[in-house]
């Protein structure tokens, strides 16, 4: 077990004790190997190598800071995340990303790295075909799901698909029009769980069971779903510059050529000092003029300033003192991530044109989502994804992997017996399962936006906090450029 903030006064013996306790008992097997090291400086250590950390590095550096990145896992990148295992698309073989891989048309920061690297990139491949149901145990077509009799939703409800019907009624009910709303006191009394809003909206109990099968109803603050709403019509509204006969004179999103960890890895090449992987932080002690950090391997290090760029689900193993204030220690105590689990597929033949129905699969069973990837010729392979959020991804992330492979093609082959024999994973990968992340995105429970969002991103003294958590205007790898940069920012106008 490592150290854990705790509710009890704090003071410096104890943190120190606590300290060495969490050493020993994390791997005491190998207690006997470690050696306490002399203390290493900088002006700035940096936890976390993913973008949000690399970004806080990079424009540090580049202002002449000495920083250093310290990584606790044996790669860069976090959740960015690009597997040796390929697929095949129409620009040939590319890397199966386990993460992030969408490069959108306002992603200044990100687009901005891209071109100062001089990475190149490729319009993505990802066209998902339409979905058939597999609702209280019956196979439905898309196509027929407004006239179906196991579409309990009433009124004009019954015109939305039902792989949708979550994200639709929320863009109706969605009161935010600028991308820092969510943060805005105004919209408090939308800081409640998506059930209650829409229970509170005359949603039809039909519809609310729908719902829950792609959104957690009780778990998160619809809140939190509005801000990437919101920041995803931004992102449609930006699109890109159109041609005369009124289509995109470029194609969007974008993926990188060789893996999106091209870009992390790009951005660790341009820091001074080598980011030092394995060095899983297990204490921060913040002083009136520096910052002291630990190792689990015994490593110390000193600087100036930190900055905090892990997610709040392992920033809570570690001994932070003195404590960070109110409420932004509840954030970091309580703040989760959202569960995914993927399965990469190869489809050996189109299965969907023996069985008559939709290529793609929503289910309110353990397979909640299978998405079909157009392959653009009608015949041959396709790529196919198993996409298991929420209570559906905890289930099967709980099993072995070698478990939850078998699991999944069996629940497929029972509700589409088409498909036997001709899906093969290529990869899975749960997020959860991760000891260095537990989970995928960050999920801002009810009532926590108003409790904490706008503290939690405070500098405690002299140490920083970063990573797509603390974002306040974008998503996805956008969103983690903004934090480092934010963090960055920050420290500059201390130093």
């Amino acid at each position: 077990m490592s150290a854990r903030p705790s509710k009890n006064p704090i003071t410096r013996r104890t943190f120190n004790s606590a300290v060495a306790l969490a050493s020993m008992a994390v791997a005491a097997p190998f207690v006997h190997t470690r050696r306490a090291r002399a203390r290493e400086s900088a002006d700035v250590i940096v936890i976390g190598a993913g973008l949000s950390g690399l970004n806080a590095a990079w424009i540090l550096s580049e202002a002449g800071a000495d920083v250093l990145v310290l990584e606790g896992s044996n790669r860069i990148g976090g959740r960015v995340w690009s597997a040796d295992k390929k697929w095949v698309t129409n620009a040939g073989e590319v890397p199966i990303e386990l993460g992030a891989s969408q490069v959108g048309p306002s992603y200044a920061r990100v687009l901005y790295a891209i071109d100062r690297l001089k990475l190149p990139t490729l319009d993505e491949d990802r066209t998902v075909l339409p979905f058939a149901y597999h609702l209280d145990g019956t196979l439905i077509k898309g196509s027929e799901w407004p006239d179906s009799p196991h579409n309990r939703t009433v009124g004009d409800e019954r015109e939305v698909p039902a792989v949708q019907f979550a994200a639709a009624m929320l863009a109706r009910l969605n009161p935010l029009k600028e991308l820092d709303d969510w943060l805005d006191p105004r919209f408090s009394d939308h800081d409640v769980s998506i059930h209650d809003l829409l229970a509170r909206h005359g949603v039809s109990e039909g519809g609310i069971r729908l719902a829950g099968h792609q959104s957690d109803l009780h778990g998160v603050s619809a809140l939190r779903l509005f801000q990437e709403q919101t920041r995803g019509s931004f992102e449609q509204r930006f699109g890109g510059a159109l041609g005369e006969d009124g289509q995109p004179l470029e194609h969007w999103p974008k993926n990188l050529a060789g893996g999106t960890v091209a870009l992390p890895l790009a951005m660790a090449g341009q820091l001074p000092r080598e980011v030092r992987l394995g060095q899983q932080v297990t204490a921060i002690e913040v002083e009136p003029d520096a910052v002291d950090v630990r190792t689990l391997d015994g490593g110390r290090y000193r600087a100036r300033f930190a900055v905090a760029a892990t997610p709040f689900t392992v920033l809570r193993d570690v001994s932070i003192w003195p404590r960070p204030p109110e409420p932004q220690f509840e954030a970091i105590r309580r703040l989760n991530y959202a569960e995914t689990t993927r399965a990469f597929c190869r489809i050996r033949e189109p299965f969907w044109q023996e069985d008559g129905y939709e290529p793609s699969l929503f289910s309110d069973g353990a397979v909640r989502m299978f998405w079909t990837i157009d392959n653009h010729r009608g015949e041959g392979e396709y790529r196919g994804m198993f996409v298991l959020t929420n209570s559906a991804g905890k289930q099967v992330a709980a099993r072995p992997p070698e478990s939850a492979v078998r699991f999944l093609i069996d629940e497929m082959e029972r509700i589409r017996p088409a498909s036997r024999g001709r899906i093969e994973i290529l990869r899975y990968h749960s997020w959860e399962r991760q000891p260095l992340q537990r989970g995928c995105s960050p999920m801002f429970a009810p009532g926590q936006v108003t409790a904490f969002a706008n503290e939690m991103i405070l500098p405690h003294g002299r140490l920083h906090f970063a990573g797509e958590h603390t974002r306040r205007l974008d998503y996805g790898m956008e969103a983690a450029m903004e934090a480092g940069e934010r963090a960055a920012l920050e420290i500059l106008d201390r130093i």
